[in-house]
Protein backbone atom coordinates (compact mmCIF):
# COMPACT_ATOMS: atom_id res chain seq x y z
CA UNK A 1 0.00 0.00 0.00
CA UNK A 2 1.41 3.35 -1.00
CA UNK A 3 1.73 6.31 1.34
CA UNK A 4 -1.47 8.39 1.50
CA UNK A 5 -3.65 5.66 0.01
CA UNK A 6 -6.82 4.52 1.79
CA UNK A 7 -6.50 1.06 3.36
CA UNK A 8 -8.23 -1.58 1.30
CA UNK A 9 -9.30 -5.21 1.48
CA UNK A 10 -8.33 -7.68 -1.23
CA UNK A 11 -10.91 -10.34 -2.09
CA UNK A 12 -9.44 -13.38 -3.90
CA UNK A 13 -11.96 -15.35 -5.99
CA UNK A 14 -10.83 -18.93 -6.63
CA UNK A 15 -12.72 -20.67 -9.49
CA UNK A 16 -13.99 -24.24 -8.99
CA UNK A 17 -11.79 -25.42 -11.84
CA UNK A 18 -8.04 -25.04 -11.84
CA UNK A 19 -8.05 -24.21 -15.56
CA UNK A 20 -9.71 -20.88 -14.83
CA UNK A 21 -7.63 -17.95 -13.66
CA UNK A 22 -7.86 -16.64 -10.09
CA UNK A 23 -9.35 -13.19 -9.68
CA UNK A 24 -8.54 -10.51 -7.18
CA UNK A 25 -10.99 -7.78 -6.26
CA UNK A 26 -9.91 -4.82 -4.22
CA UNK A 27 -12.33 -3.42 -1.64
CA UNK A 28 -11.65 -0.15 -0.02
CA UNK A 29 -12.12 0.13 3.73
CA UNK A 30 -14.71 2.86 3.14
CA UNK A 31 -16.78 0.49 1.03
CA UNK A 32 -16.53 -2.25 3.65
CA UNK A 33 -17.61 0.16 6.36
CA UNK A 34 -20.52 1.42 4.30
CA UNK A 35 -21.61 -2.14 3.58
CA UNK A 36 -21.33 -3.00 7.27
CA UNK A 37 -23.35 0.08 8.24
CA UNK A 38 -25.95 -0.80 5.63
CA UNK A 39 -26.28 -4.33 7.02
CA UNK A 40 -26.58 -2.95 10.55
CA UNK A 41 -29.30 -0.52 9.36
CA UNK A 42 -31.16 -3.35 7.61
CA UNK A 43 -30.98 -5.49 10.74
CA UNK A 44 -32.15 -2.58 12.90
CA UNK A 45 -35.09 -1.87 10.59
CA UNK A 46 -35.95 -5.58 10.51
CA UNK A 47 -35.87 -5.77 14.32
CA UNK A 48 -38.04 -2.66 14.61
CA UNK A 49 -40.53 -4.10 12.11
CA UNK A 50 -40.71 -7.40 14.00
CA UNK A 51 -41.14 -5.52 17.29
CA UNK A 52 -43.86 -3.35 15.75
CA UNK A 53 -45.63 -6.40 14.37
CA UNK A 54 -45.46 -8.06 17.80
CA UNK A 55 -46.93 -5.00 19.49
CA UNK A 56 -49.63 -4.79 16.81
CA UNK A 57 -50.46 -8.47 17.26
CA UNK A 58 -50.62 -7.99 21.05
CA UNK A 59 -52.91 -4.98 20.63
CA UNK A 60 -55.14 -6.94 18.25
CA UNK A 61 -55.30 -9.84 20.72
CA UNK A 62 -56.24 -7.46 23.55
CA UNK A 63 -58.87 -5.81 21.38
CA UNK A 64 -60.30 -9.18 20.38
CA UNK A 65 -60.42 -10.29 24.02
CA UNK A 66 -62.18 -7.03 24.97
CA UNK A 67 -64.75 -7.51 22.20
CA UNK A 68 -65.35 -11.08 23.34
CA UNK A 69 -65.91 -9.88 26.91
CA UNK A 70 -68.31 -7.23 25.63
CA UNK A 71 -70.21 -9.85 23.61
CA UNK A 72 -70.44 -12.16 26.63
CA UNK A 73 -71.68 -9.28 28.79
CA UNK A 74 -74.27 -8.39 26.14
CA UNK A 75 -75.35 -12.03 25.91
CA UNK A 76 -75.79 -12.21 29.69
CA UNK A 77 -77.79 -8.97 29.64
CA UNK A 78 -80.07 -10.25 26.89
CA UNK A 79 -80.56 -13.54 28.74
CA UNK A 80 -81.41 -11.67 31.96
CA UNK A 81 -83.89 -9.42 30.16
CA UNK A 82 -85.46 -12.42 28.45
CA UNK A 83 -85.77 -14.31 31.74
CA UNK A 84 -87.31 -11.25 33.43
CA UNK A 85 -89.74 -10.83 30.54
CA UNK A 86 -90.78 -14.48 30.68
CA UNK A 87 -91.20 -14.30 34.46
CA UNK A 88 -93.34 -11.17 34.16
CA UNK A 89 -95.41 -12.83 31.44
CA UNK A 90 -95.86 -15.94 33.59
CA UNK A 91 -97.09 -13.81 36.51
CA UNK A 92 -99.87 -12.48 34.27
CA UNK A 93 -101.10 -15.95 33.33
CA UNK A 94 -103.48 -17.99 35.51
CA UNK A 95 -102.35 -21.37 36.85
CA UNK A 96 -102.72 -24.42 34.62
CA UNK A 97 -103.66 -28.00 35.48
CA UNK A 98 -105.14 -27.02 38.84
CA UNK A 99 -106.14 -29.88 41.12
CA UNK A 100 -108.97 -30.24 43.63
CA UNK A 101 -107.97 -29.32 47.20
CA UNK A 102 -109.64 -32.45 48.63
CA UNK A 103 -111.11 -35.63 47.24
CA UNK A 104 -114.70 -35.28 48.36
CA UNK A 105 -118.29 -35.28 47.19
CA UNK A 106 -119.75 -31.95 46.07
CA UNK A 107 -122.68 -31.33 48.45
CA UNK A 108 -123.44 -27.76 47.40
CA UNK A 109 -122.58 -26.03 44.12
CA UNK A 110 -121.75 -22.46 43.14
CA UNK A 111 -124.97 -20.44 42.98
CA UNK A 112 -126.18 -16.86 42.79
CA UNK A 113 -128.92 -17.71 45.25
CA UNK A 114 -128.99 -20.68 47.61
CA UNK A 115 -131.10 -21.44 50.69
CA UNK A 116 -128.72 -21.40 53.65
CA UNK A 117 -129.38 -24.46 55.90
CA UNK A 118 -128.54 -22.60 59.12
CA UNK A 119 -129.54 -18.98 58.46
CA UNK A 120 -132.71 -20.12 56.65
CA UNK A 121 -132.38 -17.40 54.02
CA UNK A 122 -131.55 -17.25 50.32
CA UNK A 123 -128.15 -15.78 49.54
CA UNK A 124 -125.28 -16.27 47.09
CA UNK A 125 -123.07 -19.32 47.52
CA UNK A 126 -119.76 -18.14 46.08
CA UNK A 127 -118.02 -21.50 46.11
CA UNK A 128 -118.56 -25.22 46.33
CA UNK A 129 -118.86 -27.44 49.41
CA UNK A 130 -116.77 -30.61 49.38
CA UNK A 131 -117.70 -33.25 51.93
CA UNK A 132 -114.71 -34.87 53.66
CA UNK A 133 -113.96 -36.34 57.11
CA UNK A 134 -112.68 -33.96 59.76
CA UNK A 135 -108.87 -33.82 59.71
CA UNK A 136 -108.60 -34.54 55.97
CA UNK A 137 -105.64 -32.65 54.57
CA UNK A 138 -106.37 -29.73 52.24
CA UNK A 139 -103.77 -29.31 49.47
CA UNK A 140 -102.95 -26.31 47.29
CA UNK A 141 -104.59 -26.63 43.84
CA UNK A 142 -101.70 -24.62 42.37
CA UNK A 143 -98.51 -22.91 43.45
CA UNK A 144 -99.19 -19.78 45.47
CA UNK A 145 -98.59 -17.57 48.49
CA UNK A 146 -100.60 -17.51 51.71
CA UNK A 147 -102.25 -14.10 51.99
CA UNK A 148 -104.57 -14.68 54.95
CA UNK A 149 -104.98 -17.09 57.87
CA UNK A 150 -107.68 -16.29 60.42
CA UNK A 151 -111.23 -16.45 61.62
CA UNK A 152 -114.00 -14.98 59.45
CA UNK A 153 -117.62 -14.53 60.48
CA UNK A 154 -119.65 -17.47 59.22
CA UNK A 155 -116.61 -18.98 57.47
CA UNK A 156 -114.79 -20.06 60.62
CA UNK A 157 -111.05 -20.67 60.24
CA UNK A 158 -110.33 -19.44 56.72
CA UNK A 159 -107.16 -19.51 54.62
CA UNK A 160 -106.60 -17.59 51.38
CA UNK A 161 -103.96 -18.18 48.71
CA UNK A 162 -102.78 -15.87 45.95
CA UNK A 163 -101.81 -17.36 42.57
CA UNK A 164 -100.57 -15.94 39.27
CA UNK A 165 -102.81 -14.08 36.83
CA UNK A 166 -104.89 -12.34 39.51
CA UNK A 167 -106.28 -15.66 40.78
CA UNK A 168 -106.92 -16.26 44.48
CA UNK A 169 -108.51 -19.19 46.31
CA UNK A 170 -110.35 -19.33 49.66
CA UNK A 171 -110.81 -22.28 52.06
CA UNK A 172 -113.38 -22.01 54.84
CA UNK A 173 -114.58 -24.07 57.87
CA UNK A 174 -111.04 -25.41 58.42
CA UNK A 175 -110.10 -27.34 61.52
CA UNK A 176 -106.42 -26.32 61.59
CA UNK A 177 -103.85 -24.40 59.58
CA UNK A 178 -100.30 -25.58 58.78
CA UNK A 179 -99.09 -22.28 57.29
CA UNK A 180 -98.78 -18.61 58.12
CA UNK A 181 -99.33 -15.47 56.12
CA UNK A 182 -96.50 -14.96 53.60
CA UNK A 183 -95.63 -18.65 53.30
CA UNK A 184 -95.11 -20.12 49.83
CA UNK A 185 -96.93 -23.34 48.94
CA UNK A 186 -96.36 -25.71 46.05
CA UNK A 187 -99.06 -27.46 44.06
CA UNK A 188 -100.27 -30.47 46.05
CA UNK A 189 -98.74 -29.25 49.33
CA UNK A 190 -100.97 -29.74 52.39
CA UNK A 191 -101.59 -26.47 54.25
CA UNK A 192 -104.77 -27.07 56.34
CA UNK A 193 -107.25 -29.71 57.50
CA UNK A 194 -110.99 -30.08 56.97
CA UNK A 195 -113.21 -29.06 59.87
CA UNK A 196 -116.61 -27.63 60.76
CA UNK A 197 -115.70 -24.22 62.18
CA UNK A 198 -118.05 -21.28 61.63
CA UNK A 199 -121.56 -21.86 60.32
CA UNK A 200 -121.36 -25.52 59.28
CA UNK A 201 -123.65 -28.48 59.86
CA UNK A 202 -120.91 -31.08 59.32
CA UNK A 203 -117.21 -31.30 58.45
CA UNK A 204 -116.63 -30.09 54.90
CA UNK A 205 -114.51 -27.67 52.87
CA UNK A 206 -116.02 -24.53 51.41
CA UNK A 207 -113.79 -23.77 48.40
CA UNK A 208 -113.85 -20.53 46.43
CA UNK A 209 -111.98 -19.25 43.34
CA UNK A 210 -111.77 -15.51 42.70
CA UNK A 211 -110.57 -13.84 39.47
CA UNK A 212 -109.40 -10.30 40.24
CA UNK A 213 -111.68 -10.33 43.28
CA UNK A 214 -114.80 -11.70 41.53
CA UNK A 215 -116.03 -15.15 42.50
CA UNK A 216 -116.40 -17.75 39.74
CA UNK A 217 -117.59 -21.34 39.74
CA UNK A 218 -114.55 -23.30 41.00
CA UNK A 219 -115.53 -26.45 39.09
CA UNK A 220 -115.87 -24.65 35.74
CA UNK A 221 -112.74 -22.60 36.36
CA UNK A 222 -110.58 -25.59 37.26
CA UNK A 223 -111.87 -27.45 34.22
CA UNK A 224 -110.82 -24.48 32.07
CA UNK A 225 -107.25 -24.63 33.38
CA UNK A 226 -106.91 -27.98 31.59
CA UNK A 227 -107.96 -26.49 28.23
CA UNK A 228 -106.89 -23.42 26.18
CA UNK A 229 -110.30 -21.76 26.47
CA UNK A 230 -110.29 -19.09 29.23
CA UNK A 231 -113.22 -18.63 31.61
CA UNK A 232 -114.60 -15.12 32.09
CA UNK A 233 -115.23 -14.03 35.68
CA UNK A 234 -118.87 -14.22 36.79
CA UNK A 235 -119.57 -11.98 39.82
CA UNK A 236 -121.67 -13.76 42.39
CA UNK A 237 -123.84 -11.44 44.45
CA UNK A 238 -127.49 -11.19 45.34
Amino acid sequence: MRAGETPAWTLIIVPPRLTSSTRRVGLKMRTVRMFAMLMIAVLAVSWMWVDTQSESAAMMADQLAEEQRAMLAMHDTVQSLLAASLAAHARNLPPVDMIMPVNGTITSRFSRSRFHPILQIFRAHQGVDLSAPAGTRIVAPAEGTVTSVGWKLGYGLTIELSHTGGISTRYAHCRSAMVHRGDHVAMGQAFATVGASGLATAPHLHFEVLVHGSAVDPIRFMASTHSPAPLAPVPAHE
